[in-house]
């Protein structure tokens, strides 16, 4: 990155700048439990809509997706095409009833129907797949940070920029990611979406896109060039992970009400698969214009110093950068959900689920006085101020953490794969099931997270530990390897067979509870046009 300019590097500063500054501004917004992991649950379209794309596309998506688009072409677009098709699901299938839910984390659905034991292992997964997926964003922010300033290494760079995603969300929350989301959600929609395809397209070096058709060769314009098993392993590991993901999962819960939280995801997801496409042909330009980045995750950076003017290029690293910020602090705070959640309030506390309090006529019905109510009231405020810092500290913690495994990884796809591989391959099943079932088994739904634990993991040790390439050959034993098709597969089969077998003999099955909170609905903030329950009942 030897040609950058001043300019650049001072759009690059401005926006460093701001983020720590809307972390500082929003630690007087995050004054209550609520605000801190929600945003206060009453976010309207515009906002939503933009921070659900924000937290959707992050260092995967840009960087791996200008990667990919280098390396094997169009059928790049799968990264972010089955990652909006991930959210277009959701959208469309359970978004009304998760808006509706008074939940913290997916693991409260998980125990309504399946149990403690079940939550608590639903937890553990949930941490796996949060940390994973925040490591690639923390190794993407430090690849392009240390092109940007090449006497950096890649692990301080990790550290620095890991360092402010760190810093605005413990201070400020949801709000602080919700407010820096808009701010990426421009940057990189005027950064990647419109401007990457416009400079490209105009681009002299090649010809614009008839240039860019005659100079790559015909494979790298089929959108099935990775074949059927490819093609397949993007649409396993980004679809069920998108439709169960707990970062995916609290940002819908911050949504006003059910319209805003299912049109907003849908049209997420459409921005996804645009966005995702956008970063492919960036890379697909570099291979055009016979480029060779010094290892494949610099393509990203060597396109915007081949084909963008100063300041453009310098807004356009600060939309990468934007990208890998979004989502790392998204999983961040989604991990310390997770941990403050289903297992401190579960184990330390004992509460059975986040704690909401009566409905104001059942306080009447239980002989509850007006000055009680107030002590009560006043109590629970206390308590709650309070958790926001049990919930900073956690997040502390889990950004350091994350860090430092940021620095001995190193590598986006294979921390991205193991995320996925333990979401989709052992929650999925489940959590879909006690959506769609009108009853389920509580053993069945136990049962599947454990074994196909088990078989995630199994299959990953079988493969990374070359067993797999002794039995079944090179090619084949790929598949088994973290990044294969086989150990989410593996998982989701096990997950299938078991929670069928066992749902289908087990005589004490329950009703399926994934219904509203009806002592919790008067604390929701109306829908647009509409007054609470109590007065839509008179």
């Amino acid at each position: 990155m030897g040609s950058i300019h001043t300019i650049d590097y001072v759009v690059i500063g401005l926006y460093v700048l701001a983020m720590l500054g809307i972390g500082i501004v929003a630690t007087f917004f995050a004054k209550e439990r609520d605000d801190y992991l929600l945003a206060g649950r009453r976010l309207k379209f515009p906002l939503f809509f933009g921070c659900m794309a924000a937290m959707a596309v992050g260092g995967a998506v840009t960087v791996g997706g200008a990667q990919r688009g280098y390396q094997v072409g169009i059928a790049g677009v799968w990264v972010g095409g089955s990652l909006g098709l991930g959210l277009i699901v959701l959208g469309v299938l359970i978004s009304s009833k998760l808006a509706k839910l008074r939940a913290l984390s997916i693991n409260e659905v998980i125990e309504r129907n399946y149990g403690a034991g079940a939550r608590l292992l639903g937890a553990v997964l949930t941490i796996i797949y949060t940390v994973s997926l925040t490591v690639v964003q923390v190794i993407a922010m430090g690849s392009i940070l240390s092109l940007i300033f090449p006497n950096l290494t890649l692990t301080l760079a990790m550290v620095i920029s890991g360092g402010v995603v760190v810093f605005y969300t413990f201070l400020g929350g949801m709000w602080a990611v919700t407010m820096t989301d808009i701010v990426q959600f421009v940057i990189k929609t005027l950064g990647i979406m419109i401007l990457v395809p416009i400079f490209l397209l105009t681009n002299d070096s090649f010809g614009g896109l008839n240039g860019l058709v005659e100079r790559l060769p015909a494979s790298h314009w089929d959108p099935w060039s990775l074949g059927f098993s490819g093609t397949l392993y993007w649409i396993l590991l980004y679809v069920p992970g998108l439709v169960i993901g707990q970062d995916i999962w609290q940002r819908m819960f911050t949504a006003r009400n059910e319209k805003i939280a299912r049109t907003g995801t849908i049209l997420a997801g459409v921005y996804s698969m645009l966005y995702g496409l956008a970063a492919v042909l960036l890379g697909m330009a570099v291979l055009a214009v016979g480029a060779k980045p010094d290892v494949p995750g610099e393509t990203f950076a060597l396109g915007v110093e081949l084909f963008l003017p100063p300041g453009i290029a310098g807004l356009l690293l600060a939309a990468a950068l934007a990208a890998a910020m979004s989502v790392a602090s998204g999983t961040i705070l989604a991990c310390s959900t997770v941990i403050y959640n289903d297992i401190y309030l579960r184990l330390v506390r004992g509460e059975r689920t986040s704690g909401v309090e009566p409905a104001a006529d059942d306080r009447v019905a239980l002989g509850t006085s007006a000055i009680e109510r107030e002590v009560h009231s006043a109590d629970e405020h206390r308590v709650t101020r309070s958790d926001v810092w049990i919930n900073r500290g956690i997040a502390l913690v889990i950004g350091l953490l994350v860090i430092g495994l940021s620095v001995v990884i190193e590598d986006i796809f294979k921390a991205l794969d193991l995320a996925y591989a333990f979401l989709s391959g052992c929650v999925f099943v489940p959590v879909i099931a006690a959506f769609f079932l009108r009853r389920v088994s509580p053993k069945a739904g136990l049962l599947a997270l454990v074994l196909s634990a088990i078989g995630v993991a199994g299959s990953m040790i079988f493969g990374e530990t070359g067993q797999a390439v002794a039995m079944f050959g090179e090619e084949a034993g790929a598949d088994w390897v973290i990044g294969g098709n086989y150990p989410i597969m593996v998982g989701m089969a096990i997950g299938i067979v078991v929670y069928t077998l066992f749902t289908v003999i087990d005589p004490n099955k329950t009703v399926a509870n994934t219904e509203i909170d009806e002592a919790a609905v008067d604390t929701l903030p109306p829908a647009d046009g509409e007054t609470h329950l109590e007065d839509r009942r008179a």
